[in-house]
């Protein structure tokens, strides 16, 4: 007998991890984890949690609630399902804002300071992407959007703690950046097309597709003499090592993948997600 009508399809559950905001949640708690395993910290669930509610909630209001003209013709995949998915991602909402409004009382003010700054900056993104030639304060989106993600992932579980900012965190943080910001150049320059037919100017409008992978290799190679340099004065240099195995992979996306399949997004979006692995190595070695 074939799979019951009522299971999921193969196809629906990776229609659901493509555009399902909840994958992107799960990249967050994957670089924060990645932070404690590194720097040797106790994890912090409280965290952990508004950190997943926090950063699926922002991509939710993105691609459900205030949805771009654009996605039509970038994402048409993505506003099909959205559309089909509305009492889902309604009840989705609903919990995350619920669970992660529960989690503010048990962080420091000076995490929810730092977690109010990095949403402002997604605000103004979702603000601004509607007005023509529009960018994050007059930095290209793609490198705001990843200094977000960096900061919030580096930084947040320092700051929680009671770490101070110094020089190694500042380090690890931009070499953070440098890795994730190849994907967010590979998934913009995809959606070049959509964002110029409805008015905006792209930045990746007048690049080419080598151009652009250029561009995120020459990220990829800063992240990895930014890796060397942690190495030198991080505490397991080891673990640096097998962090840095996310940058090979991300550079197997850059040049190996079609960046304007979904599937593609939703591999990019697993390799940032790497920084798990050191973080298991970390505790597994404890």
């Amino acid at each position: 007998m074939g799979p019951s009508s009522s299971t999921p399809s193969r196809s629906a559950i990776l229609e659901a991890l493509c555009h399902d905001p909840l994958p992107v949640g799960g990249v967050a708690v994957a670089l924060l984890l990645g932070t404690y395993g590194l720097f040797g910290l106790p994890v912090d669930l409280p965290l952990l949690v508004a950190g997943f509610c926090g950063t699926a909630l922002a991509y939710l209001v993105d691609r459900a609630w205030m949805p771009a003209p654009e996605d039509r013709i970038n994402r048409p995949g993505r506003v099909a399902w959205v559309q089909s998915h509305a009492g889902w991602l309604a009840a989705e909402t609903v919990v995350l804002v619920a669970l992660g409004g529960a989690m503010v009382p048990y962080l420091q003010w000076a995490t929810l300071a730092w977690t109010g700054a990095l949403g402002g900056i997604a605000g103004v993104h979702v603000l601004l992407r509607s007005r023509e030639g529009a960018s994050l304060l007059g930095i290209p989106k793609p490198a705001a959007i990843a200094g977000a993600w960096a900061a919030g992932g580096a930084l947040l579980p320092l700051v929680e703690a009671g770490r101070p900012i110094g020089g190694e965190a500042l380090l690890f943080s931009g070499y953070r950046g440098l890795f994730i910001l190849p994907n967010l150049l590979i998934a913009d320059w995809a959606d070049r097309a959509g964002d110029a037919a409805v008015g905006l100017a792209p930045w990746a409008s007048g690049r080419t597709g080598r151009q652009v992978r250029r561009l995120a290799t020459a990220s990829l190679l800063g992240a990895a003499l930014g890796a060397a340099g942690w190495a030198v004065v991080a505490s397991q240099p080891v673990l640096v090592g097998i962090d840095a195995v996310g940058l090979l992979l991300m550079m197997g996306v850059v040049w190996g993948l079609d960046p304007t399949r979904p599937r593609t997004a939703l591999l990019a979006d697993l390799v940032v997600g790497w920084p798990l692995i050191p973080a298991l190595t970390a505790w597994m070695i404890v």
